[in-house]
């Protein structure tokens, strides 16, 4: 077996052609080569299957009939390593049954022996090829799709979208296993100065830097969200409000020691953990809203608590943690 240049880099593609008659097969070779594919060789069904178990390939070509394994079986392998690999059926009997064998197989086109001209070989090849890279852009551009509805443009952060799907799960989890479940919901204190003193440039750069100390301070499992212009909200799965108080302060602390151009950036902070009493995701948002108010109303800069009996206290400075 013919082994290409291991740089696929430099190539459009790389196929395999897997034929026993080593004439026609070097006519392929040298024809996919010169459209600047990288080429292996195999001269039959057991070659074919080997060079499938250790390299990807964009495209298989493959005789109907080789020895040891068939053209089909190679076929069916090759599916397995990847089900996206565009295939090819060489064919020196070409009947209504081997095309329709060849369509049930999943095969993309084939070619009767002898060909026609190599040219048909090529424009098959091409759209085979065309083909696989279509499938593999738009899969490409779906992901990306899927990620950004869900990802805030500015921050990276997740946006409320994906906020409210996990947190209905999160707050069924806790329930259902009495696991905690915290939140902690963060607003920048005068933006709107910032935006109408120094433009907002400077606000989206102020933004920028609360969310990364926001992604500084949390856990592979956390989820670190922008729900609106300038705020933000943290779902903490398996966290109390001990621990949430402590992620909180470290947020603040990091935020009030960031500088940009000569502004002070500082944020408020309302934090809350789930309790079967809120009955909705709707009424744990609510209790840590409230407990944001109460840290806005106080002034800014502040930290407070949603309590169990209904009260709003704040964490004071000198303390990591009070709850």
């Amino acid at each position: 077996m013919d082994q290409a240049d291991s740089q696929h880099e430099e190539f459009i593609g790389v196929v395999l052609i897997a034929d026993d008659d080593p004439d026609f097969r070097s006519l392929l070779v040298r024809r996919a080569k010169k459209m600047g594919l990288a080429v292996f060789e195999a001269e039959d069904g057991d070659q074919a299957i080997s060079a499938l178990e250790g390299q990807s390939f964009d495209v298989l070509v493959a005789d109907l009939y080789m020895p040891g394994r068939t053209g089909l079986e190679v076929i069916h392998a090759a599916q397995k390593f990847d089900q996206e690999m565009e295939t090819i059926v060489l064919t020196g009997s070409a009947t209504v049954e081997t095309a329709i064998e060849a369509l049930r197989a999943g095969v993309y086109d084939y070619l009767t022996k002898p060909l026609e001209s190599l040219t048909v070989f090529e424009m098959t090849l091409t759209r085979a090829l065309e083909r696989r890279y279509l499938i593999r852009e738009n899969d490409r551009l779906f992901k990306e799709n899927q990620r950004l509805a869900l990802t805030d443009q500015l921050t990276g952060l997740f946006n409320r979208r994906k906020l409210m799907e996990t947190l209905e799960i999160e707050v069924e989890r806790a329930q259902r296993y009495g696991r905690p479940l915290s939140l902690i919901m963060v607003d920048l204190d005068d933006l709107k100065g910032v935006n109408d003193t120094y433009g907002h440039a400077a606000g989206d750069k102020v933004i920028q830097i609360v969310a990364g100390a926001i992604q500084d301070h949390v856990r592979r499992v956390d989820l670190p969200t922008r729900i609106g212009g300038d705020e933000f909200l943290v779902l903490l799965p398996e966290a109390d409000l001990e621990m949430a108080a402590l992620v909180a302060k470290r947020i603040s602390n990091q935020i009030f020691n960031s500088r940009y151009m000569d502004l002070k950036i500082s944020v408020s902070m309302g934090i809350g953990q789930w309790r079967a009493e809120f009955n909705s995701v709707t009424g744990f948002l609510h209790a840590v809203d409230q407990a944001l108010y109460h840290a806005k109303n106080a002034g800014g800069m502040q930290i407070y608590v949603s309590y169990l009996n209904g009260s709003y206290l704040p964490i004071p400075k000198n303390e990591e943690s009070r709850a």
